[in-house]
């Protein structure tokens, strides 16, 4: 897992694919104030560089540009050089000291948008001001919440950030029962994988002095002073145990064109604040997947974590295995007794979660909404709005669906518009203002707010459990368990939401009473647990498979329980196509203060509908404006009837477009919804139709569960039967079987069921349906995982499928019994002259394939072209199609062939596939024997630490039955070894190069079958 792999955090401190600046100074305007005096000003660029966005991965390009750049407009200044200039490339700008004429000449230079004054920005402060270095500090308790505020009545008694706090019951501003009540995390430590920050920052320092961070330990090889980025470190140790000390106020955040009264003050506060943190940085410039093993390995062995978060995560095939060492380590790990919690990733719910999140016995976590930053920033068009918001949906940036084994996520928590505390030092730490400023606040979401959200809420729950249980600590399959037993059915399907929406307060409680308790606090009330929080069930096309799951009674009073089933049928859709064009509609300022074109559209939701999802599609065809590449970009938000905030779509690509957009939401209001349609304002912005489906949907029950109703004593265990139909083709489907309790609770567990594509009588069908997806980097737009089994005795295995739109881009990875890459295809093939073209079949096969059970994956690539909202597409597995012939071959030892004589023999080939084939001739000899691969690429000496720039990479020949690579360098090393598709990923022994070994090796290897062939 390389470091631009991570899955960041979701709202980007930038407009995303950089900042489109308005307020352009008009020629001869002059910037700077009379005088003869220097003046410092900040002065915008009109290029804002969307071709290069601001990503981790793009980073150093972009700031190499912006300096060239800047420095170009520098060079045409005449008079004495400017003074102090400092460079930006967030936003393509830079800050300097210059003459009045200075000014004057920069405010005409075309290639500049605005000349700002440089003023000092003036934090937050108190009464009396902070020790030296330290941040202000909280007076008063939080102020008690109000309906949709958005700023404090009196700013002496600040807000409580995260609004996350209170969706998931871990605090309360309203009187409510909270788990605040009952633990805070005190005696529990708490790892987390991230990048470089601050431990000593005041949040995280206790009111009585002693440090949250016990320790904060450097593995990226930046070293423990690099501030290049922090994001996602403040924002995990904030989520997790910040202070609530620090008083942040907004307004001096939000961008001019968003104001917010002064005084506008909040606090954030952790989960578990009471915890201990240890703090890993493992993504820095040169961070490797050994260095995350290396900080996963210190985690356990050294601070001896009770919980590791990991926000972080890759995409692989195959997605879960005992060869991946991350995989390995972190089940190791929870062998040693640590609960590992795990962001799924931003790239949307069309089945696209990542690893490390896919392993069994892990937490993962998907994402909810929260919608009040967006009030308190203009973000997601929340100016259109009555004022109100509704929270705990699913965000649309949310990994969710099916993975290639047939899980899907364990739980929901909130990801989606949340405060973390922030350092201005750090180059993340930048507020909304129209040219970024540092700050000590920050925007946080995405998955990687629901993991140590989640981490937090473990941290309660081993507090709680050791505090009622004489000391004992939980295992992980036990935190798992009452936290995800306890988790707040949404309403929601079962692959989106998981158990539900954590709640700590309920995982509080149930961890309190659970059987062994001692007792527990007065008020507390009873609560169940599940034996699986998800099952998977696999079988021929329609048939019924049938589960078991045991339901206890975890309280500490008699409890009744109702089992149920959930689906959805269709109410209807309603499907409009709307002109859009960004240089002619109205615009609306954007939370950044670019300016951005809308389209209002409405739809009307019948009563009894309990589900609502809308899905947008357009042709963001890329175009170049100024010189600049562009994909236009299209959003979503959707108000309901009375005008509350609702849901946006999170397009997570920057300047890339997906072309499709979705919304989910749980029991919608009836009557007529508005819907708005944005984009950049200008040519950079999208003109062209939009489709747009809003589909409607009920409750219904699926199968059959018995008994319908239990009556359970406290500590008491019962099962509950499950009956379930696989899908009628091969593929997939999710239900959700519905738990309420007589204490108010309900949740659910969610069953995948996996339809087998049907061999036994030689040749089966398969299909599905392409949406797409969000644009995010290194992830797919969507996923379809299949099964099938492939009998004894069979020349070749062949795949085909079959789209209707050639413009979408679908890859093919075959998987055999052992784990390895049969064969990975895509429907883009080479021509006689060389060049790709997409066409509409996809073919794969593999040659004396392996018996047993395979897996097919078909990943769809962004982004999809945008012609229409879904397209169909089916598939047929077969065996024994290939057609070679090659008469002349000798095939017997009683043929003779004279010595020294060339022998030409004819090969004829007939494509029985979907696609045009490449062919190559590999001649063989019967007799086995070891080869020395030669590198294709990269060499095989290599500079330490390595930056996969020059790696040594190898293209593996058909039937290898084990490849082996073995380094040696001048300093203790860990070589590693990683198939194409990054499911196979294996290094050589850690604990021997900590003791020093210059000597590595890593190897794979098939007793049966070969390994993975290609690259």
């Amino acid at each position: 897992m390389r470091h631009s792999s991570r899955f960041v955090r979701a709202l980007v401190l930038t407009a995303t694919g950089g900042l489109a600046l308005t307020g352009i100074a008009p020629p001869g305007a002059t910037a700077a104030t009379a005088g003869s005096a220097p003046q410092s000003v900040i002065v915008v660029l009109a290029d804002q560089l969307l071709g290069a966005p601001p990503t981790k991965a793009e980073a150093a390009g972009r700031r190499a540009k912006a300096t060239q750049e800047q420095e170009s407009v520098l060079a045409k200044l005449t008079g004495a050089a400017p003074a102090a200039v400092r460079h930006f490339a967030l936003g393509n700008a830079f800050a300097a000291t210059v003459t009045p004429a200075q000014a004057t000449q920069l405010a005409q230079d075309p290639a500049v948008a605005q000349v700002l004054p440089d003023s000092e920005v003036t934090l937050p402060s108190p009464a009396s001001a902070p020790a030296s270095g330290a941040a202000p500090k909280a007076s008063g308790r939080a102020e008690p919440a109000t309906p949709d505020a958005t700023c404090p009545s009196d700013p002496a008694k600040p807000l409580l950030e995260p609004e996350a706090l209170t969706s998931i019951h871990a605090n309360s501003t309203d009187g409510s029962n909270s788990a605040a009540e009952l633990a805070d995390g005190s005696g529990v430590k708490v790892g987390f994988l991230a990048d470089d920050m601050d431990p000593d920052y005041a949040d995280f320092i206790r009111p009585d002095g002693s440090h949250v961070f016990s320790d904060f330990k450097d593995f990226s090889g930046d070293g423990p002073g690099a501030t290049d980025s922090g994001a996602e470190a403040f924002g995990d140790a904030s989520s997790i145990a910040a202070q609530g000390v620090v008083v942040h106020d907004l307004s001096k955040f939000v961008n001019e064109k968003h104001p917010l009264p002064t005084g506008c003050t909040v606090v954030v506060k952790g989960v578990s604040p009471g915890a201990s943190l240890v703090g890993l940085n493992v993504f820095g410039s040169t961070a490797t997947n050994s260095a995350v093993l290396q900080a996963i390995d210190y985690a356990v062995t050294v601070d001896h974590v009770d919980v590791l978060n990991e926000s972080l995560g890759l995409n692989q095939y195959p997605d879960a295995s005992s060869r991946n060492l991350f995989q390995v380590f972190n089940d190791q790990a929870v062998a040693a007794g640590v609960t590992v919690t795990a962001s799924s990733g931003d790239a949307g719910t069309t089945s696209t979660i990542g690893s490390p999140a896919t392993d069994p016995l892990v937490i993962s976590a998907g994402a909810t909404t929260d919608n009040r930053l967006y009030a308190q920033t203009g973000y997601a068009a929340f100016p259109f709005s009555n004022g109100k918001w509704a929270n705990d949906n699913i965000s649309a940036l949310s990994s969710s669906g099916i993975t290639q084994n047939g899980r899907t996520i364990d739980l929901v928590a909130p990801g989606e518009g949340n405060w973390a505390d922030c350092a201005p030092a750090y180059d993340e730490c930048r507020d909304f203002k129209t040219v970024p400023q540092p700050t000590d606040l920050e925007s946080f979401g995405g998955t990687s707010e629901s993991a140590p959200l989640t981490a937090g809420v473990a941290a309660l729950v081993i507090q709680a459990y050791r505090q009622s249980h004489h000391g004992a600590s939980p295992t992980p399959a036990q935190v798992k368990q009452l936290i995800t037993g306890t988790a707040r059915d949404l309403g929601l399907p079962a692959d989106e939401q998981g158990s539900g929406l954590l709640d700590a307060r309920a995982a509080v409680e149930a961890a309190l009473t659970s059987p062994g308790a001692a007792g527990a606090p007065a008020g507390v009330s009873s609560n169940i647990t599940v034996s699986a929080g998800q099952l998977t069930l696999e079988g021929a096309p329609g048939s019924t498979r049938h589960a078991k799951v045991n339901v206890t009674n975890v309280g500490s009073k008699p409890l009744t329980v109702t089992a149920g089933t959930r689906s959805f049928e269709p109410i209807g859709t309603q499907t409009q196509t709307t002109a859009f064009d960004s240089t002619k509609l109205p615009t609306f300022p954007y939370y950044d203060g670019t300016d951005w074109a809308y389209r209002k559209v409405t739809f009307t939701v019948p009563d009894g509908a309990q589900r609502l999802l809308a899905r947008m599609a357009w042709q963001g065809s890329p175009k170049t404006v100024d010189g600049q590449p562009v994909t236009p970009v299209v959003r979503l938000t959707l108000l309901a009837p009375d005008g509350t905030f609702v849901a946006n779509s999170r397009p997570q690509g920057g300047a890339a477009t997906a072309n499709y957009a979705n919304v989910d939401l749980a029991r919608p209001a009836a009557g007529k919804w508005t819907a708005v349609l944005y984009s950049e304002s200008g040519p950079s912005g999208y003109t062209g139709d939009i489709q747009l489906a809003t589909t409607v949907q009920r409750a219904v029950p699926e199968g059959q569960v018995t008994p319908p109703v239990l009556q359970l004593r406290p500590g008491q265990t019962k099962p509950v039967q499950a009956a379930l139909q696989t899908p009628a083709t091969g593929g997939d489907a999710d239900y959700s079987i519905v738990l309420g309790s007589s204490d108010g609770h309900q949740t659910t567990v969610s069953a995948v069921l996996r339809a087998l594509i049907p061999t036994k009588n030689g040749s089966g069908t398969f299909g599905g349906t392409i949406t797409g997806g969000n644009a995010r980097a290194v992830s797919p737009a969507q996923t379809f995982s299949y099964e099938f089994d492939v009998p004894r005795g069979k020349r070749d295995l062949d795949v085909a499928a079959r789209l209707r739109d050639a413009g979408t881009l679908v890859d093919g990875v075959l998987v055999d019994p052992n784990g390895e890459l049969a064969d990975v295809n895509s429907n883009a093939y080479p021509d006689a002259a060389g060049k790709f073209t997409q066409g509409t079949g996809l073919q794969l096969t593999d040659a004396n394939p392996v018996p047993g059970r395979w897996h097919l994956v078909l990943v769809v690539q962004n982004p999809v072209t945008g012609k229409e909202i879904e397209q169909p597409f089916t598939g047929t597995v077969g065996f024994d199609r290939v057609a070679v012939r090659a008469p002349a071959l000798p095939a017997s030892a009683s043929v003779k062939l004279p010595a020294g004589k060339p022998v030409t023999v004819p090969v004829t080939v007939r494509n029985t596939g979907v696609e045009p084939l490449a062919l190559g001739v590999d001649p063989r000899t019967n007799a086995q024997q070891t080869l020395q691969p030669q590198p294709v690429g990269g060499s095989s000496e290599v500079d330490l630490p390595e930056l996969n720039a020059n790696a040594p990479v190898y293209s593996v020949p058909p039937d290898t039955s084990r490849l082996t690579v073995a380094t040696s360098s001048t300093l203790p090393a860990q070589v590693e070894l990683q198939s194409s598709a990054a499911g196979i990923d294996v290094l050589g022994d850690l604990k021997a190069a900590q003791a020093g070994s210059t000597v590595s090796v890593a190897s794979i290897g098939e007793k049966s079958g070969s390994v993975t062939k290609g690259i």
